[in-house]
């Protein structure tokens, strides 16, 4: 049985990539207009981690502890989000007294209940809170995923490879299907539409996890390939250009593996620029980075240039992340390690990929 998948700082520093090309993009800065790749950066970073964390238990257990991990996700999740929802609810009637504030009240009711991505996708709400998209369609992912997890554990090691692969191609299939037949908005906020990069996680993580430690240089090998691939993204992937949808989505997540498979070995280039102190304390602080930043985003940008709206919103961002994480995640940290489960009785270092970074959903969003 693989060893339990130990801390890595690099993946704090992809999910900082990630939030920062995200963040750009929201702010108009001029170069990162396509930033909403990393999207698909944290897509593929949540589904490697979660189905790691998944395939431990059972590996430590023989089981998936369906309450404890529900209870993990809606810790994690949820208590950022309702302080976050909170202070919109207090702020945006004054800001953006047009929408009424029952329009408020309804968007922020759709957030709580992580249906952003069908509201977003078929009715065009919420107005101010599009970006909780994400966080939905990583929330519909964790309802269903652990049940797979247990079915792909019935079968061997290259069954699911192959089960996984084939998913993967479907996922994409019908991505490209509803975008021919629905559009964009129809398909770039929706769960299903939206899948395949999270399976494409899952396959990552079921591949690594029977393989030998990759060498140093297969490692630099897949980062040129994984930031080439990203730089193809940010170069001509287009909002509402068909081909971002059809083509430029799987090229990201081309990008978000092999960056992975890079950051596996600490040795990589790739993994010692993404463990640099700087990119790993923004990753530790990125879910409520994200939280806070569109809001901030959407008002200052219509005040401002590019160039002093992204440095406002950055430090406001930064300033409510930090405040969210030391008020509510890192409490909240201590009170999930005390339902470890598996890890507790595991001979080896806790399964959650470091103690603490197991899915950082939606834009950084998800430890154990």
């Amino acid at each position: 049985m693989a060893l339990p998948f130990p801390y890595n700082p690099a993946l704090d520093g992809l999910r900082a990539v990630a939030v920062l090309l995200v963040i750009a993009d929201h702010c108009d800065v001029t170069v990162f207009d396509q930033g909403y790749f990393g999207v698909d950066l944290f897509f593929v970073l949540s589904g490697f981690l979660i189905t790691r964390l998944l395939v431990d238990e059972i590996g430590a257990t023989g089981r998936i502890d369906l309450w404890r991990f529900y209870l993990r996700r809606l810790l994690r999740l949820t208590p950022p989000l309702l302080l976050f929802l909170a202070a919109y609810l207090l702020i945006a009637p004054l800001l953006w007294p047009q929408l009424g504030l029952m329009s408020h009240v309804r968007d922020a009711a759709l957030a709580a209940f992580y249906l952003t991505d069908y509201s977003q996708a078929f009715w065009h709400n919420p107005k101010v809170l599009i970006h909780t998209w994400s966080l939905s369609v990583e929330e519909h992912f964790y309802l269903i995923w652990p049940f797979a997890v247990l079915l792909l554990a019935r079968i061997g090691p290259r069954g699911r490879l192959a089960v996984l692969f084939g998913l993967y191609l479907l996922a994409s299939a019908w991505r490209i299907y509803i975008y021919e037949t629905l559009g964009w908005d129809a398909t770039y906020y929706r769960f299903d539409a939206r899948i395949d990069g999270l399976v494409c996680g899952a396959l990552l993580a079921t591949a690594l996890r029977h393989k030998d430690l990759i060498s140093e240089r297969a490692a630099n090998v897949a980062g040129v390939v994984a930031w080439a691939a990203l730089t193809v993204c940010l170069s001509i992937g287009f909002w509402r250009a068909p081909w971002s949808l059809v083509i430029m989505t799987n090229v990201a997540h081309v990008a978000a593996a092999g960056l992975l498979i890079s950051a596996s070995t600490r040795e990589s280039r790739v993994s010692l620029v993404l463990s640099a102190p700087p990119l790993v304390g923004i990753g530790l602080i990125s879910y409520g980075m994200y939280l806070w930043h569109y809001p901030a985003a959407i008002y200052f940008r219509e005040l401002f240039p590019w160039y002093l709206t992204g440095p406002i919103v950055l430090g406001f961002s930064i300033a409510m992340a930090t405040v969210s994480y030391l008020a509510v995640e890192r409490p909240l940290q201590r009170y999930r390690r005390g339902l470890g489960g598996h890890q507790r009785n595991a001979a080896t270092k806790p399964a959650a990929v470091g103690g603490e970074q197991v899915p950082q959903t939606a834009i950084g969003a998800t430890t154990t």
